[in-house]
């Protein structure tokens, strides 16, 4: 008797081929940061402290398809250039929740913040949005987050806790349509 292994595995099933951040992170929302309608967040946390942000699903830039691009330079700050050394993440750069961390410019000159949403530690940007800015729009869950954070256990705890998980997300956009 022979067996195929590939013919016992429903190689259609989504839970199979989850990406990295859906199986190791939990993803939490704030909705219209700044009070400004639809500015949803997503930040997704890992249970070693490390935060990924990104935009949320509901977020208004997806509903605008023009050409954009992403400048990581706020006022004086250049998040590019941020530099952290060794086990302790030591020179990061400090992050308050109103912190943004890049501004995403589309080409008819209009533009928005990213802010950060929690207190922490830049560890850094995603560079591969620099190189490929469609990730963002393509992959916000996945290769297109923008930056990862580190904050104390206490704060992200916290954070987390304040936070719509993922279902209750779900049911606030889903009554909103």
């Amino acid at each position: 008797m022979e067996y195929n292994i590939l013919e016992s595995v429903d190689l259609n099933d989504s839970n199979i081929y989850k990406s990295f951040t859906n199986r190791y992170f939990s993803k939490r929302y704030i909705l219209n940061v700044g009070g400004i309608e639809n500015n949803d967040i997503m930040l997704m946390f890992h249970s070693n402290r490390i935060t990924l942000l990104s935009l949320a699903p509901s977020h208004f830039f997806f509903k605008k398809l023009d050409n954009y691009s992403l400048n990581f330079t706020i006022g004086e700050v250049d998040r590019l250039s941020n530099l952290v050394k060794g086990k302790g993440k030591k020179g990061g750069q400090m992050l308050t929740p109103k912190s943004a961390i890049c501004k995403v410019q589309w080409s008819d000159g209009t533009s928005f913040d990213v802010p950060c949403c929690m207190k922490g530690t830049l560890i850094e940007v995603n560079e591969n949005l620099v190189k490929n800015p469609e990730l963002l729009r393509e992959e916000p869950d996945a290769d297109g987050f923008i930056a990862i954070m580190l904050s104390s256990i206490a704060i992200s705890e916290a954070t987390k806790n304040e936070l719509l998980n993922h279902e209750e997300y779900l049911k606030h956009v889903n009554s909103s349509c």
